[in-house]
């Protein structure tokens, strides 16, 4: 068991702090439209539509987008969606 645990601490350390915060964003945008909209596409609409936000903002300022951080964005935003649709069965 501690091998196993050991192996998910070292690719979390490899995600990088920046996507981690991205996916938290992803989080925090998909929980407040699944609380605001009852709908089951909300959530990941949500976050889809920050993390595209974001890197427009990054593009007009600092002319890079990585689509990484979309995904890890809207990963954030799939796992509230899932959360969301398992509340219903």
């Amino acid at each position: 068991m501690r091998k196993l645990w050991d192996k998910i601490v070292r690719l979390l350390y490899k995600v990088g702090e920046d996507k981690w915060f991205h996916f938290i964003a992803g989080v925090l945008a998909a929980a407040a439209a699944a609380f605001a909209f009852n709908v089951w596409y909300a959530p990941l609409s949500a976050a889809a539509g920050v993390g595209l936000l974001k890197e427009v903002f990054d593009l007009c300022t600092t002319k890079v987008v990585d689509w990484k951080d979309w995904v890890a964005t809207t990963a954030g935003g799939v796992v509230i969606t899932l959360l969301w649709l398992l509340t219903l069965i």
